[in-house]
């Protein structure tokens, strides 16, 4: 975005507050990421935990918190903070925002049949009917299968594939109130993918809202999985077909997914835990264990709960 000082934004959003020391937003962020010179928002009212030490420059706090955040700079306070924060977007961010141009390597090879504005660097292959959107990066040596699509803002690594079918970086399912109505949420952030990870066919990544959906190195996940806005998977992970995971999900390194397992979003999955087919993973999973059931518990727990739920219907079957 192109810097612009406070007292612009504060003016233009008609936000009545009298600074003591103007300067210049040069980007937006997630909360725990946001810098002293970038803009952010805190929308709970509950304890906000490890990110009172955001260091932003200006956050978008409600009237009535009653907290602090020692390292920012300015907070300030509005009725909706969310709404706030999709208003500046709309503002300041998405009317300048800047796309990286367009480049691709000599040694790429490209479909003729496929849309690139993006860029593709070396030796990678953009399959049939495959749209690379500006602001794109395609490494090198990664492969697009058909039909793939990449929006703004998605940086795929080295040695990736992509099989038929995938989206990455299309708008997160989130949605702020205003007036009464709600209003779709622009996912500006994008989707950054590390080195030689796969996505199976007809999977969808989407986009982040202020800080992009991460996923890491030698990461893959099977065919029709879905990864919501914000998450952040790790190094190592393997997600069998039609696992999915809500927004702001954390996913450590190592860990393995049975088919058609569920998380929902703002949870953490520890570090070498295994969640096991058809879990519905609803708290934090803690390091190295594994979890089946909804919602999903301890494995051995569960399993001795499903025995002994077993057991009761046959004694009383046989008691009937």
């Amino acid at each position: 975005m192109t810097p612009v000082k406070l007292s612009t934004i504060l003016s233009h959003l008609k936000i009545s507050n009298n600074i003591q020391e103007d300067f210049l937003i040069t980007g937006v962020n997630a909360i725990h990421l946001a810098k002293c010179s970038e803009i952010s928002f805190w929308d709970k009212k509950e304890n906000f935990g490890n990110s009172v030490e955001s260091s932003a420059g200006v956050l978008f706090v409600r009237k009535d918190f009653l907290g602090d955040f020692p390292k920012v700079k300015y907070l300030l306070p509005v009725e909706n903070p969310y709404a706030m924060m999709v208003s500046f977007l709309e503002e300041f961010y998405l009317p300048t925002k800047k796309n990286e141009q367009s480049y691709v390597s000599p040694s790429a090879k490209i479909h003729p049949t496929a849309i690139v504005e993006g860029s593709v660097l070396d030796n990678a292959f953009v399959g049939p009917f495959s749209v690379i959107m500006k602001g794109a990066v395609v490494g090198e040596n990664s492969v697009l299968e058909s039909r793939v699509t990449l929006y703004e803002n998605v940086s795929i690594g080295k040695n990736c594939t992509l099989q038929a079918g995938v989206v990455i970086g299309s708008r997160g399912f989130g949605f702020f109130e205003k007036d009464g109505k709600r209003f779709p949420v622009p996912h500006v952030a994008g989707v950054f993918i590390g080195d030689n990870s796969s996505i199976g066919a007809n999977s969808v990544v989407a986009a982040g809202f202020l800080s992009p959906t991460t996923i890491g190195n030698n990461t893959h996940l099977d065919s029709f999985v879905q990864i919501g806005h914000n998450c952040t998977l790790g190094n190592n992970i393997y997600m069998a077909s039609q696992c999915a995971l809500a927004g702001s999900t954390i996913v450590e390194d190592n860990v393995d997914f049975g088919g058609a397992a569920k998380a929902s979003g703002h949870l953490t999955i520890g570090k070498g835990a295994k969640i096991a087919a058809k879990a519905g993973v609803t708290k934090n999973v803690p390091r190295g264990i594994m979890v089946g059931g909804f919602p999903a518990e301890e494995i051995h727990s569960w399993r001795r709960g499903i025995a002994l739920l077993r057991s009761l219907v046959k004694k009383r079957n046989l008691d009937a």
